[in-house]
């Protein structure tokens, strides 16, 4: 079954009067008329097949996505919901945009890599973990808008809105355990838990993965206790440090290490019972 389209004009009209050179040298597939034809007819007709590939959409930098925050309101299917998004400016404000950005690379949600920001394996579950909730979905941001006109114009109380809120939250924190163990959720994070990871817990062997200010044990909700700190003596621990003491149980020599009256010393760091430790060497 195939199917064409085109124009066929009637009567010119005062057109006639107005046509020029460039108008009826136009020979486009567009603009072409169909020829006259009956149902059951037999046409000539002629076909091709380009070849080609797709692009994919380029990746956002944090300038872009700022601007994708701001402008987010145009894929709203509620015309109500785009109208009150384009008077907010989409997500966040320009005081909190920028913060936003800079908290989801601290918690190793997104990561850059030549000015191009991009979705790191943990920030991939956590898209999963959420994608058909409405969280994941601007109105979200409208509905609230909306609640919050009410209170300006005194028709809705801030005891009411923030009870919603709650009730949201704590809706979303029985909700998500669940999802996450959709085992092809469960399957990726553990995917990316394993890119991570700093090494194997000397305590349970399972993976040992920076957790912000601390790195500790994936396995600490069946009791393992087993941490690293960021900072010893005045002196911030590098990934490497942390890799040498799960696989090595020491490190190399560290320089910049202080002690009680500030003054600094080199020392290699290493692990006793599996608790962090200065690895001095031996008075000869």
């Amino acid at each position: 079954m195939f199917k064409t389209t085109g124009k066929v004009e009637k009567a010119i009209g005062w057109r006639k009067f107005y046509k020029n050179e460039k108008e009826i040298k136009k020979t486009t597939e567009e603009n072409q008329t169909l020829p006259t034809v009956r149902e059951g007819d037999a046409v000539a007709s002629h076909f091709y097949a380009k070849e080609g590939k797709t692009q994919p959409p380029k990746y956002y930098t944090e300038g872009t996505l700022i601007t994708a925050m701001k402008n987010v309101g145009r894929d709203a299917e509620d015309e109500e919901n785009k109208a009150i998004l384009r008077e907010t400016e989409g997500i966040g404000t320009d005081a909190t945009r920028a913060n936003v950005i800079e908290t989801l690379k601290k918690q190793d949600y997104i990561t850059l890599q030549k000015n191009n920001v991009l979705v790191t394996p943990k920030g991939e579950t956590l898209c999963e973990v959420i994608q058909n909730d409405e969280i994941a979905n601007a109105s979200m941001t409208a509905k609230w808008e909306k609640y919050l006109k009410k209170i300006r114009n005194q028709e809705g109380t801030q005891e009411a809105f923030l009870s919603s809120i709650t009730n949201f939250i704590n809706h979303l924190i029985q909700k998500v355990p669940g999802t996450f163990e959709n085992s092809a959720i469960k399957k990726h994070a553990e995917k990316g838990e394993a890119v991570t990871a700093m090494g194997a817990c000397p305590q349970c062997r399972k993976n040992v993965l920076d957790k912000g200010k601390f790195f500790g044990c994936v396995g600490y909700r069946e009791g393992c206790t087993f941490t690293l700190p960021k900072k010893w003596s005045g002196k911030t621990l590098t990934k490497k440090n942390v890799k040498d003491l799960l696989s090595k149980q020491e490190t190399s020599l560290i320089k910049g290490f202080k002690n009680k009256k500030g003054t600094p010393f080199n020392t290699k760091l290493k692990l006793v019972n599996n608790k962090l430790a200065f690895d001095f060497p031996n008075p000869k």
